[in-house]
This record gives structure tokens, sequence and C-alpha cells, in this order.
């Protein structure tokens, strides 16, 4: 009954935007944008905040990746991304996945087409934002939740000239994407996970001894080492500033690493498969409200930057 409510819901969320070409992306707005990649028409939803038309500065976006069987539309709905892009001032991009589906480098699943190209797709959409508006490329940033969280992962890993920053919420790091990623470059990396997740769970899902997902103290070390972190973590202990929601906060934070390239851990202790601070999220288990995802998303994306000379 809950997933059929959850169908309903991105139903109603759907086209909401003003369907236009990416050369009509002029001013600020919510637009719905369509174009071919891969022999598939692609598609993405783009929020321009009032301040882009205040200001003659490039703007930062982050892109924010749904979750299996979701929509761009419903990734707006349920982040709320874009009041805070308008409070904070930078552009939003909400991509939607083939059948609501991501390729984030699984292998073996029969919902995912092996030719189904999301890497390029993600890479063509920043492009043709970047062609239209005026982004800074410095600081465009991957985030997702549930299996658009384990393609901003992929996208940090295989876009490192473009992504300078990931966030992932429900997804612990997937064991496929080691081959791919290990080789990589250091990217900071924030996530925000529930202990009682039964989709992705905190310890993780191994089979015959292959890790599937990292559990979420695996996916912590290993990109504390990834990124050459030099101090041991630090941990803040037990933020409950609401009670009546049965979670708290635990905070574990890698400094001094590589690149500046930090790493966070925010443990919903308690929390289920869901986005901190959203109530749409509420029938995959309990919701925390002592930390809002969105805002710390942001706060942890806000002061970093590629770097790139050529931006």
């Amino acid at each position: 009954m809950a997933y059929f409510k959850y169908l309903i819901l991105l139903l109603l969320l759907v086209n909401t935007g003003a369907n236009v070409r990416a050369q009509d992306i002029t001013e600020p707005g919510s637009y719905d944008v369509s174009f071919e990649h891969g022999r598939r028409q692609r598609s993405f939803r783009v929020y321009v905040p009032e301040s882009y038309a205040r200001t003659d500065d490039p703007l930062p976006l982050v892109i924010a990746m749904h979750g299996a069987s979701g929509s761009g539309a419903w990734m707006e709905e349920l982040t709320q991304f874009s009041p805070l892009a308008e409070a904070h001032g930078f552009l939003v991009a909400y991509p939607d996945g083939v059948y609501g589906i991501w390729n984030d480098g699984r292998v073996g699943d029969e919902r995912v087409p092996a030719d189904l190209d999301d890497v390029g797709f993600i890479s063509v959409m920043i492009d043709k934002i970047a062609q239209h508006l005026r982004v800074d490329a410095n600081r465009v940033y991957a985030s997702g939740y549930s299996m658009g969280g384990m393609m901003a992962f992929r996208l940090g890993c295989e876009l490192p000239d473009k992504i300078a920053a990931v966030a992932s919420v429900a997804s612990t790091f997937p064991g496929y994407l080691l081959e791919a990623c290990n080789p990589a470059a250091p990217v900071p990396v924030l996530v925000i996970q529930g202990t009682k997740d039964d989709v992705i769970p905190w310890q993780g899902i191994w089979r015959n001894n292959i890790p599937i997902y990292l559990s979420t103290a695996q996916t912590a070390t290993y990109w504390g080492e990834h990124n050459g972190c030099a101090d041991e973590p630090r941990l803040v202990e037990g933020l409950d500033l609401v009670v009546a929601d049965g979670t708290l906060v635990r905070q574990v934070t890698y400094m001094d690493c590589l690149q500046d390239a930090s790493v966070e851990i925010f443990a919903i202790i308690g929390g289920g498969h869901t986005w901190p601070g959203s109530r749409l999220s509420a029938t995959f288990g309990k919701t925390g409200f002592d930390l809002y995802a969105s805002p710390a998303i942001w706060r942890f994306f806000e002061p970093r930057r590629l770097n790139r000379d050529d931006a």
C-alpha cells in the first residue's frame, strides 16, 4: 500500500516545469529540458534562482539524482533543493533516469540496459546547462538518494574534471565501483545513512565474500584512505534536537586530506531509507529531523572547488 501511494505521488509530480529547449533557458524559473543521447530521449529539470538575474557571476550547479523508480520532478519535491537554491544562489539540475533507473556501474541487473550511458548523459547535461547559463565550472556537485547516491559516487570517480564533490543519502559505497574508483583522484565525499535502513543496510551487503555495498564504516574507511586523510576520524556524539522523531545524529569526519578532499559521515541512528528532513520518504522507515539533509549537503558542497586552471 505504501509503495502504491509512492507511485501515485510520482505521477502527481510530473511535468510541473515549463517544457523548453536548452537554448531557451535564459532567465530565472523551473524548466524541463529534453535532448537525444545514446539513441534515447533524455530529460532533466533545471531550477534557476531569482538571484541569477541580479548578478553577472557564474553560479554553482548542484545535480540531484532520484532513487529507483523516481523522477527529477519527484527529487525536487523530496529534497526541496529549489527553495534552498533561491536562498543561497545556486543552480539545481534534476535529471531523469531511463524508466526511473540509473546505470550506476552495476552488472547483472535486468532493469539496467547494458548500453545505458548515464555518465555520458550527465556530462552532456552539464555542458548544455553551461552553454546557456553562467555555471561556475569549478563548483559542479553530484548528489543523490538511494540509487541516485550510487550514481553520484560513480560520477565523482569517472568525471573528475567536472565533479567537485559528492553526497549520497541512503546509500553506502557500492563494491562494484571499487575498480573504477581506486585509480581516481581524491574527491570530497559526504554520506548520510540511517542505521535502520532496510534497503541499503547500515552494515552493507556481501555475497560470497564479495562486497555489493560496503558497510557505512567501510565506506568511511575506504574514502578516508582513498583521499589520503592523515588524521584519525573525529566523532561528534548524539545530536538529538527533535526527540519525537525517534532518531539522533552522529557525525564522523576525516580531515587533513589530499586536495582538501574531506570525508563526512552522518549516521542517522534509528533512521530508515529516507531523506532526513523530508516527509515524502517517511514510508521507508523513520525520517530524522535533527539533521536536514539538503542544507547539510549544501554546507558541505559550498566551499569546495575543483580549482581547474581552464575554468
